[in-house]
């Protein structure tokens, strides 16, 4: 129904909702206007610059601290999302196959855990995890925060994987059987094209966590041998006086969040359909 043939009652209050979220709106983009404006004003003279950004290709002074460029950083952080988000889409998606067609003991125990520790805020087992990397000898590594990021998001991601793979006929699977493909072959051939929009929801989860991560880094992460966006963030906001230079801090979180929006804008079709489609069955 277009928007003129629709009851003047309904238009007047799609247009009071409309006014309401604007006026909310308004002081929260004023917040983040006024602090990536930073990025492009010189705190010293005030005038426009982009020397803030000077980190990109050359060693800045900041205070007492050289801060190196941010390529290795950068190159590092891409490596960590590369990893995390395949194994995570990977090791989800054989999960929940197996939790969605497959009959073994313990099943409901499983999905009903997954479920659990979806609810389950993974900043509380940081302590216990911290011990158990030092065990392992993987503390203050690289790896040892791909095997966290990945521990704490499975759950969730198998969940929603569980909920499409669930959602199609056991006909079309028992077709592929007949037709002389056995179950892993059904599987890459013909189930596994059938969930794209749930790959595509939690491809697009694990990618934007693993990105944005900034608490695992600097909780499991002690000095700069590894640098990542999310320490690299921590280095420069530390100074003698505790004062961050805001103007090259802003720079870079604009670098940080750049490639997150341009990804979600993109993708927030297939991640809206794939947050509905995976929460049928709770």
């Amino acid at each position: 129904m277009k928007y003129s043939q629709r009851p003047k009652y309904e238009r007047r209050n799609e247009t009071i909702a409309v006014l309401v979220m604007i006026l909310l709106c308004i002081p929260v983009l004023f917040i983040y206007f006024s602090f990536f404006a930073n990025a492009f004003i010189l705190d010293s003279t005030g005038e426009l610059t982009l020397q803030n950004f000077q980190f990109l290709y050359q060693p800045i002074q900041l205070s007492q601290y050289t801060v190196e460029p941010i390529g290795k950083a950068f190159r590092n952080t891409v490596i960590f999302t590369a990893i995390a988000t395949t194994l995570e889409v990977t090791i989800s998606c054989m999960a929940g196959y197996a939790l969605a067609r497959m009959e073994f003991t313990g099943k409901r125990v499983i999905s009903f855990s997954l479920l659990t520790l979806r609810l389950f805020p993974g900043v509380l087992l940081l302590i216990g995890v911290l011990y158990v990397l030092l065990h392992l000898g993987i503390l203050n590594t690289l790896t040892g925060v791909i095997v966290v990021a990945i521990a704490l998001r499975l759950p969730g991601s198998t969940f929603i994987i569980r909920n499409f793979f669930a959602g199609i006929p056991q006909d079309i699977e028992n077709s592929a059987l007949v037709d002389g493909c056995n179950r892993l072959t059904a599987f890459f051939q013909v189930i596994i094209h059938m969930v794209k929009p749930g790959l595509a929801s939690i491809s697009i989860f694990a990618f934007m966590s693993a990105w944005s991560n900034y608490l695992l880094f600097n909780v499991l992460i002690f000095n700069t041998k590894t640098p990542v966006l999310a320490t690299y963030l921590r280095v420069l906001s530390r100074n003698d006086q505790m004062i961050a230079d805001y103007g090259v801090f802003a720079a870079m979180a604009m670098v940080y969040m750049l490639p997150v929006l341009i990804f979600f804008f993109i993708s927030q079709r297939q991640l809206m359909q794939g947050t509905i489609s995976g929460g049928k069955g709770i």
